[in-house]
């Protein structure tokens, strides 16, 4: 009897950790910033990780950044970070090509800003990038929602897993043109946590994931960890991906 006491004592000690296990954290919900970031994938050596499927592999055009990788932007045949010809990728250019593919590594595929003008053969690739999503290699479609359109798309992504992260692009009071990718919904706030390629620098750390919220329209942000710089940007494009899988 004794030993079998000791058995029930030991399950019951157990349970707590299997509800814990079961109730696993996931990246597209999160109360911290901490928790999206186990899900950020960061270079560890001289080339960037290779894409996860469920997470984000960050690509940092900030160059003062640990996590900048210079073979995201340059190869044999073109280099994004040089003049060629009087063209240089506009930090806008360069901040969505960034997004979008951080975008894309959410549904395991790999592609980097420099390999977008490899598929797209041209320096001067814009936003959708459709002719380079097209070159991947793998099924993709752009979703275009016609009404609701963020919440829409932020509702694609938190309900199936075939649904990338959510590109947004906002012009900011000062007419500066920025983009984030919103990673994750804050249940306990209405919030969401984004990413930012930018790496902005804050206390002294370059900062790949943080707190943003918009107004209930989604038509403005409403604050952000960086409450100043970003308050009252107007939103201008929302961009998201699909996998189709056959």
């Amino acid at each position: 009897m004794r030993r079998l006491l000791c058995l029930l004592l030991a399950l019951c000690c157990l349970l707590p950790t299997l509800a814990c296990a079961e109730d696993s954290l996931t990246l597209t919900t999160a109360d911290t910033v901490d928790e999206v970031n186990q899900f950020v994938l960061l270079p560890e050596g001289d080339e960037l990780p290779v894409p996860q499927r469920g997470h984000i592999r960050y690509i940092s055009l900030n160059e003062r950044d640990a996590a900048f990788r210079a073979s995201a932007w340059k190869n044999d045949r073109f280099n994004l970070m040089s003049k060629d010809g009087g063209y240089k990728a506009d930090h806008n250019n360069m901040h969505n090509r960034a997004v979008y593919c951080m975008a894309l590594s959410y549904l395991g595929v790999d592609v980097t800003p420099v390999m977008m003008s490899e598929l797209a053969g041209s320096r001067d690739v814009t936003a959708p990038y459709d002719a380079v999503t097209s070159q991947l290699g793998v099924k993709l479609e752009r979703v275009e929602p016609k009404a609701y359109v963020f919440d829409t798309m932020v509702e694609n992504y938190l309900t199936d897993d075939s649904y990338s992260p959510v590109m947004c692009t906002f012009r900011t009071k000062q007419g500066l043109l920025y983009t984030v990718l919103i990673v994750a919904y804050i249940p306990s706030t209405g919030g969401f946590i984004i990413c930012d390629a930018a790496a902005p620098r804050q206390d002294g750390e370059y900062l790949h994931s943080y707190k943003m919220a918009w107004h209930v329209v989604r038509r403005f942000v409403l604050s952000s960890a960086f409450y100043d710089k970003f308050y009252e940007s107007e939103v201008l494009s929302l961009y998201q991906w699909r996998l189709v899988e056959e």
